[in-house]
C-alpha cells in the first residue's frame, strides 16, 4: 500500500427538546498513488448546479444537491471509490448548542491519533470560514502534538475548492449523519464495510 493522506469534514445534529446533539467528523484515507486519478474523476462529476454562488466554484456538496436520485448516486459512488477507506469519529449526548465547538474538539482529540496509527502521513481538515474557528482547530492539533500523539504528521487546513478529496469526506459524513439521525442505513451501507467508527465520550467543558 502506498502512503496515506486523510481528508476530513464534519456533520452534526444540533440538540433539540426531543433529541441530544450528535457531532461527527469523517475522514477519508486515500492512497497517495490513487489520489490524482481520484481527483480527476471527482471533478468530472461536477455539474453546473454544483457551482457555489457565493464563492464561484463547483464542488460536490451532498446537502446542496437538489436532485434526490442524483444525490443518492453521488453518495453511493463516492462510498465505493478504489483506494479509500474511512474513519468516523462520533460524539453524542450533549444538550446545549453552545457546546458544539467543545464537542468538535473532543471528536478531533479522539479521531486524529487513530488516523496517525492507521498510517496517515498527512491530514487535511476542511477549512472553516471563520478565522477564530480555524485557529481553534490548530490549537487542538498543537495540543495533540505536545502530547506526542501526532508524530511527524503534516496537518493543515484547506477550503473545499482546493482538493476534491475533501468532497469524499463530506459524502461519508452525510451518509453517517443520516444513519444516526434518521435511522436510515441505506446510504451508510456503501461505507460501512470499510469504515472504522470511533465513539468519543461526551464530557462537559473543563477548560483548556
Amino acid at each position: 500500500m502506498s502512503p496515506l493522506a486523510a481528508f476530513l469534514d464534519e456533520a452534526d445534529v444540533e440538540p433539540a427538546q426531543s433529541r441530544q446533539g450528535i457531532y461527527l467528523v469523517a475522514a477519508a484515507l486515500v492512497e497517495n498513488a490513487e489520489a490524482n486519478l481520484l481527483r480527476t474523476f471527482l471533478r468530472s462529476l461536477v455539474q453546473q448546479e454544483d457551482v457555489d454562488p457565493k464563492h464561484g466554484f463547483g464542488r460536490l456538496h451532498v446537502s446542496r444537491i437538489k436532485d434526490k436520485q442524483r444525490k443518492t448516486r453521488i453518495v453511493a459512488t463516492l462510498g465505493m471509490l478504489r483506494g479509500i477507506t474511512f474513519w468516523v469519529g462520533r460524539c453524542a449526548g450533549y444538550g446545549d448548542p453552545r457546546e458544539r465547538e467543545h464537542v468538535r474538539r473532543l471528536v478531533l482529540d479522539g479521531l486524529l491519533p487513530w488516523l496517525a496509527k492507521a498510517g496517515a502521513e498527512q491530514i487535511v481538515i476542511e477549512q472553516r470560514e471563520d478565522a477564530a474557528l480555524r485557529a481553534a482547530d490548530m490549537r487542538t492539533v498543537a495540543h495533540l502534538r505536545s502530547a506526542g500523539q501526532l508524530p511527524d504528521i503534516a496537518v493543515h487546513q484547506a477550503p473545499p475548492s482546493a482538493d476534491p478529496l475533501l468532497w469524499v469526506a463530506d459524502s461519508c459524513a452525510a451518509a453517517w449523519r443520516r444513519a444516526f439521525l434518521e435511522d436510515k442505513s441505506n446510504w451508510s451501507s456503501w461505507y460501512e464495510t470499510h469504515t472504522t467508527l470511533v465513539e468519543v465520550a461526551y464530557e462537559k467543558r473543563k477548560g483548556r
